[in-house]
């Protein structure tokens, strides 16, 4: 039974294909019902992979535990056909990454981009504190929502890791320009793993570059394990800026501070502050990003 047959069972009707995953496609889809759009991955059931079964079931397990104004919705689940249909929301404003590199050719006001971070980083607290890993945390998977395209939401989690009682894991996955040190040495890491990414998000919002590249994979690891990136433009982002990033930036986990320690930075701690008030609501976060908008 091919995905539009499948679909049209639940009462989805398949618009157009977004891309395709690991396991399966990913559709735009309209709930023929009450004409809502939502997004749905695709996945087929493959029982020649170990574990494969177990790995789409925790990810519904943590899709369906999250609830928070800063992480994409998570709607139903279908099991038909061999296949797994995940209905999650549909962001209508794109990703940060094509925020970044098509909107914004030139560098981006500091305080714009304090205003997304800050959002992003509430995000990572939220699950950080149910003891789940993102694990591929990206400006492609920062997605914009919202009537007015500044509500910041987390997606695409098919490969985060529920902790439970083990608090370190050692599964090496995830994009690898913002693989955390303990990752390409293949160590044990944990939530500090996250904190790397976020660190190598926001110099990528700082400079539209990512902070470790090369041509090839061997010298991917090396400079990501040296953690020797190349400083932000002092004469457009204030020094804090550069001191956040270090510190997210440290070759050493146990340096790299908490989102909690995070959010006490003198420099996040206002913006932080003004956007929990506002949780999430569309109309007043557009009237706030006014002010770091300008």
């Amino acid at each position: 039974m091919d995905a539009k047959k499948r679909f049209k069972i639940y009462n989805l009707k398949v618009l157009k294909t977004i891309g395709k995953g690991t396991y399966g496609d990913v559709y735009l889809c309209e709930n023929v019902k009450d004409n809502n759009l939502t997004i749905v991955k695709d996945i087929e059931l493959n029982f020649k992979i170990q574990n494969h079964n177990k790995d789409i079931a925790n990810e519904v397990k943590i899709l369906s535990s999250i609830k928070h104004p800063n992480i994409i919705n998570f709607y139903n689940y279908y099991y038909t056909d061999k296949h797994v249909m995940i209905s999650m929301e549909y962001a209508t404003c794109g990703n940060l990454a094509e925020f970044m590199y098509q909107k914004c050719p030139n560098l981006i006001k500091q305080k714009e981009i304090l205003f997304y971070f800050c959002q992003v980083l509430l995000g990572v607290n939220y699950i950080h504190k149910l003891n789940i890993i993102h694990r591929d945390l990206k400006a492609e998977n920062i997605l914009l929502t919202g009537k007015y395209g500044v509500l910041v939401k987390i997606g695409d989690f098919g490969i985060s890791k529920m902790l439970a009682s083990v608090k370190k894991t050692s599964t090496v996955i995830g994009t690898p320009y913002y693989l955390a040190p303990e990752l390409c040495e293949g160590k044990s890491y944990d939530t500090k793993s996250d904190i790397w990414a976020l660190g190598c998000l926001l110099y990528e919002m700082c400079t539209h570059k990512r902070a470790f590249e090369s041509e090839s994979l061997v010298g991917l690891v090396k400079a990501i394990t040296s953690g020797n990136v190349h400083p932000i433009d002092l004469t457009t982002y204030d020094r804090g800026m550069q001191d956040l990033i270090d510190s997210m930036l440290s070759v050493l986990p146990d340096k790299r501070p908490s989102t909690k320690e995070l959010m006490g930075r003198y420099i996040l701690l206002p913006i932080i502050y003004n956007l929990f008030l506002d949780a999430g609501d569309d109309e007043l976060l557009y009237l706030k990003a006014q002010e770091f908008l300008k």
